[in-house]
């Protein structure tokens, strides 16, 4: 590689560590569900949909499919409650719920949801509301810490299929409002916040025997909503409350640390639900509250961002050199980005690379070339770094490569690049220059 190579991925490391990395917040669905809170989901891997149910004093079965909600009609099913929990036992095919409030106090049974109806598998768990849960595909289990019945609990529990087994009494201190979530790639359910006599800023994971505290503390809340991106593997975590307020911002959890991902997203909330839909590679949200009076009832996708290239400015020669994203190589973290350039005149060719299209040092953009021999061609990007070289593909043809570090850091800077080719006498110059490329770097 060569050194000015090495310089520019360099330059990128930097450059991400003053970044706050970002991930892509899109309000979806206008009709669905009613406004509500206290709601759970989980996502259905088999069947490629987000299941939600119940919420507040709601007794209602919704199914998401990536674009449209649609209302269920089980004969019978659970009753109306709030505060529970659902996970999806992707061995078995089904959604577990267990617990929550009713109108009575707290719930103790356990329903399962094929996709066509409700299934009631067992009437004396672990009662409690405001728990959590995540299924952990490894071991087949369905795990529930926490929550509340009169007091605060830090219990542990573990759903096979067909009764629950309690798992551990020891761990995470007693809390509710907490949120849960399985990391597949570690093989860890991952536990975070909540309301252990204050709101925590604590990460804690389960391996299936035991409980271990991370070392990194968290920006701590209670009432947040979390999932496990699995095509990034990162456990992603947005909102909640602290002190009575509600919050907005998103984080991702992997395994190491805690990093704030993005600026903007769904207004601030809490009692929100969040799920991982892999079939199409996007964590959902659904509702929630602002202060505890607003129910919402929004729907809301996060995805990474893609990358992707813009042409501007044009070339100069008598064949004006072009310059090109390849549709199958785009700008995205943890590739290798290409362009190609055409209408070469020599078998020579440069890529130059700069961070602006507004300013070349006090001159601004595009700059003229013509003082420099060069007439009819411009300077379209600051070329920071002037002389990457693209490698010859054919007659008249290159292909520039830049590799891209694996940052979430690096998504949504742009790069700019701009061909050029020795062409003896074309010009007094002896040089010609491509159009502009500008790189949207993505996830």
């Amino acid at each position: 590689m060569t050194q000015s190579r090495l310089l520019l991925i360099g330059a990128l490391v930097v450059t991400q560590s003053t970044l706050v990395g970002q991930v892509v917040w899109a309000q979806l669905a206008a009709s669905g569900p009613s406004a509500r809170l206290f709601h759970a989901m989980a996502y259905d891997s088999v069947r490629g949909v987000t299941v939600l149910f119940g919420g507040s004093v709601l007794g209602d079965t919704w199914e998401w499919d990536g674009s449209t909600w649609s209302q269920a009609q089980p004969i019978g099913g659970p009753p109306a409650r709030g505060q529970h929990a659902m996970a999806f036992d992707s061995q078995r095919g089904r959604a577990v719920m267990f617990g929550g409030d009713a109108v009575l106090g707290p719930l103790q049974d356990t329903w399962e949801w094929d996709g066509v109806a409700w299934h009631l598998m067992d009437s004396n768990g672990p009662a409690r509301a405001n728990h959590a849960m995540a299924y952990d595909s490894h071991r087949g289990r369905t795990v529930l810490f926490g929550g509340s019945w009169g007091v605060r609990l830090g219990d542990t529990w573990e759903w096979n299929g067909s009764s629950w087994l309690q798992a551990a009494t020891t761990g995470p201190t007693p809390r509710v409002w907490h949120a849960l979530a399985y990391d597949a790639r570690r093989q860890r359910t991952v536990l975070f916040g909540g309301d252990a006599g204050g709101a925590s800023g604590e990460t804690w994971e389960w391996d299936g025997s035991a409980w271990a505290q991370a070392a990194a503390i968290g920006p701590a809340r209670i009432r947040h909503s979390m999932a496990y991106d699995s095509q990034r593997g990162k456990t992603i975590l947005f909102g909640g409350e602290i002190n009575n307020l509600a919050l907005g911002d998103t984080w991702e959890w992997d395994g190491a640390s805690w990093t704030q991902v993005s600026a903007s997203g769904p207004s601030v909330r809490y009692l929100s639900a969040l799920v991982y839909d892999s079939a199409h590679a996007a964590s959902v949200l659904f509702g929630g509250t602002s202060d505890g009076n607003t129910t919402l009832g929004d729907t809301w996708r996060c995805s990474g961002t893609q990358g992707s290239a813009a042409l501007f400015g044009s070339g100069c020669g008598s064949l004006p050199l072009a310059l090109s994203s390849l549709p199958s190589s785009p700008p995205t973290a943890n590739t290798v980005a290409r362009a190609s350039l055409t209408n070469l005149p020599s078998s020579f060719a440069f890529v130059a690379l700069g961070w602006s299209r507004t300013l070349v040092g006090p001159f601004a953009l595009p700059f003229p070339l013509s003082g420099y021999g060069m007439p009819g061609c411009w300077m379209l990007q600051s070329a920071d770094f002037a002389a990457q070289p693209a490698v010859l593909t054919g007659p008249g043809t290159a292909v520039y490569e830049l590799p891209l570090p694996n940052w979430t850091g690096l998504v949504g800077l742009h790069v700019y690049l701009q061909g050029w080719a020795p062409a003896p006498g074309a010009n007094a110059g002896g040089v010609i220059v491509s159009n502009g490329l500008d790189w949207l770097i993505g996830y």
